[in-house]
């Protein structure tokens, strides 16, 4: 679905247009989710608990790009059509499905209650509410920037752990293994893996350009598109027993993976987004910051956008079933 643009004047927003697309049916789709990272030897065990499998949903996206005090452009879109109901029913079935196709492999999982009883009495910090909502804040923009809302949840057998909640700040995802540590102290470690998923599906790629030495014009772009991003990190621990480090590591999806099935069609000016810093970061239902100034609506036809929420974690799950059971034997 190809999204045209127009030029802006200095502090407008830029407002896209989709070309109107029928939308097809829901159909099964494999993403093609490839791993990759650091995880030779630390997941290699006979046990394995998942405390928490976080799903993060974005939500807005913003992208601004500046040449001058008097030379700038920016593009919001904001997901329309998706509720927190909706959002946390495919959650839980993302982690049901990935205990489903571990078993199916062969691979001992220890169950919800009890991770989530060892847990607890470890003293690993559960999200707020099981939940975190944010628009897009706000910024300083120097040369180009792309700014993101989302919505964060963990399934209802195993909430999501506030220090595993990483959108905030991407950087984090690399130490985020560090919140596992906990599971060194748990007195039978023998044999043992944790892990935790972090699934972050996106609904658009955006752009932004800065021009060049010899001149242009800021620009920006978007092409609504649904896909996995390859920031879904999975977090691991192989435990060493009390008073041990134990072994860190993780891994994600080699590149983002997007579908070119269409899901949504885009509405001009659809959607409220925020006009500049000096607002409150107050956020409304569609997950993004109440203002005055207007972006692009996605409006998604939720069936099709929910099988291919299927398809995501499916083939997500399948690429972490086959990385763990790569290292076995």
């Amino acid at each position: 679905m190809t999204i045209t643009r127009r030029g802006l004047a200095l502090g407008a927003l830029a407002v896209t247009a989709a070309a109107a697309a029928p939308f097809n049916a829901a159909r099964a789709e494999t993403f093609d989710v490839r791993m990759t990272g650091q995880h030779r030897g630390v997941l290699r065990g006979g046990r394995f608990a998942m405390p928490t499998y976080h799903v993060n949903f974005v939500t807005s996206q913003q992208a601004t790009s500046v040449m001058s005090i008097g030379s700038r452009a920016r593009l919001a879109m904001v997901l329309q059509g998706v509720d927190q109901a909706t959002m946390r029913r495919l959650t839980n079935e993302a982690h049901a499905d990935l205990r489903r196709q571990m078993e199916a492999a062969g691979l001992t999982l220890i169950p919800a209650d009890e991770t989530r009883t060892m847990t607890q009495a470890l003293g690993i910090a559960e999200l707020p509410g099981n939940l975190e909502v944010a628009g897009i804040g706000p910024g300083i923009t120097v040369g180009s920037s792309i700014r993101r809302g989302w919505v964060t949840m963990g399934p209802d057998a195993a909430p999501a752990l506030a220090a595993l909640a990483t959108m905030r700040n991407q950087m984090a995802g690399f130490g985020a293994i560090q919140a596992l540590q906990p599971f060194n102290r748990t007195p039978d470690s023998a044999d043992l893996v944790v892990f935790a998923p972090s699934l972050t599906l996106d609904f658009v790629r955006m752009q932004a350009a800065r021009p060049g030495l010899f001149g242009g014009a800021a620009s920006t772009s978007g092409q609504v598109g649904f896909g996995i991003l390859a920031s879904s990190r999975v977090a691991a621990q192989k435990p060493a027993g009390r008073m041990n480090i134990g072994t860190p590591g993780g891994f994600q999806p080699r590149a983002d993976v997007f579908s070119d099935t269409p899901f949504a069609q885009v509405v001009q000016g659809g959607a409220a987004v925020r006009a500049g810093a000096s607002f409150a970061d107050a956020v409304d239902e569609n997950y993004q910051a109440v203002q005055r100034a207007r972006g692009d609506a996605v409006v998604v036809d939720l069936p099709v956008w929910e099988g291919l929420t299927r398809d995501a974690y499916r083939s997500y799950n399948a690429a972490i079933v086959q990385a763990i059971a790569s290292q076995q034997g």
